[in-house]
């Protein structure tokens, strides 16, 4: 018996397929599920490479408080530094999905202030990826300046 080698081609694009889709619809947490206030602590050691480098802020926990809006703001403050911004849902596509990145939402906004003392002040713009499902919110938050690479400084382990 002969096998055209399209068979093998197409039953491993429906794996992919079945795979991608499967995964997409176990994930049922919106935005709505986050609504109210959430809180935790997390080690600071700098917003910047350089000043974690440097030795410039003296490593410590800082407090995190986020208010989520049922439209998607977020308001708060992580540190000294006001933050504000919006969240969006299901930030990666099915390919990410595919690759299992796990991360359902994402901030993106900006901080206002110096986070701890020795801190660069003034506005830093934020991404913040994050799984969250209605109990527990786990992520990073990164610095992310358009010409510069994205620096995670901070992790996010909230609860309610």
């Amino acid at each position: 018996m002969k096998t055209t080698p399209r068979i093998p081609l197409l039953l491993t694009l429906l794996a992919i397929w079945l795979t991608a889709f499967t995964g997409r619809a176990a994930q049922s947490a919106t935005v709505s599920d986050l609504v109210g206030h959430w809180q935790g602590k997390s080690r600071f050691t700098g917003i910047s490479y350089a000043e974690y480098q440097q030795k410039t802020v003296t490593a410590q926990k800082v407090e995190i408080g986020l208010q989520f809006f049922a439209d998607g703001t977020v308001t708060g403050r992580v540190g000294g530094a006001e933050l504000s911004g919006r969240v969006a849902e299901e930030h990666r596509g099915w390919f990410w999905r595919l690759l299992r990145d796990k991360t359902n939402f994402r901030i993106e906004g900006q901080l206002a202030g110096a986070m701890a003392p020795g801190s660069e002040g003034g506005i830093h713009p934020i991404k913040a990826p994050f799984t969250g499902d209605g109990t527990h919110i786990d992520g990073d938050l990164f610095a992310s300046y358009s010409i510069k690479y994205p620096y995670p400084f901070l992790g996010l382990r909230l609860s309610r």
